[in-house]
């Protein structure tokens, strides 16, 4: 079984605004980050994403995202850089880059996931093996 290192756990400020998409409600109540000692787990109730920490090449703290002049709103965004955001407020978040394969073990273009976090600096410190 696998250890909790880290985990955030809250209700996103917006989730008042779900009542007026009301089958949306119960797929982003809650967003939530987990790092256990093999994977992180970031996103929200019923739409997340989990990656398996030796996948993880970087963490890069970013100390402010604005939801909407940097991804256009919340919840899972995109961009044109091809990056994929799970963005639930304005204000601090982690940036990832992942390393893909492809199915015959080759290796693939990174994929890049920013995703808002409380404490980003130990999020990162934790990714990047500085932090047990």
């Amino acid at each position: 079984m696998s250890t909790i290192i880290y985990h955030e756990n809250y209700p996103p400020p917006w989730r008042p605004l779900l009542i007026l998409v009301f089958p949306l409600l119960p797929i982003f109540w809650t967003y939530q980050i987990t790092i256990t000692d093999t994977s992180l787990t970031f996103g929200y109730t019923y739409a997340s994403t989990t990656i398996r920490l030796n996948d993880i090449t970087s963490a890069t703290p970013i100390d402010h995202v604005n939801r909407l002049a940097n991804w256009g709103g919340w919840g899972i965004r995109f961009n044109l850089r091809g990056e994929t955001g799970y963005i639930c407020k304005n204000g601090s978040a982690v940036k990832i880059v992942v390393k893909m394969n492809d199915k015959n073990g080759g290796e693939r273009a990174p994929k890049i996931y920013v995703f808002n976090c409380d404490d980003a600096l130990r999020v990162c410190h934790i990714l990047n093996g500085e932090e047990d």
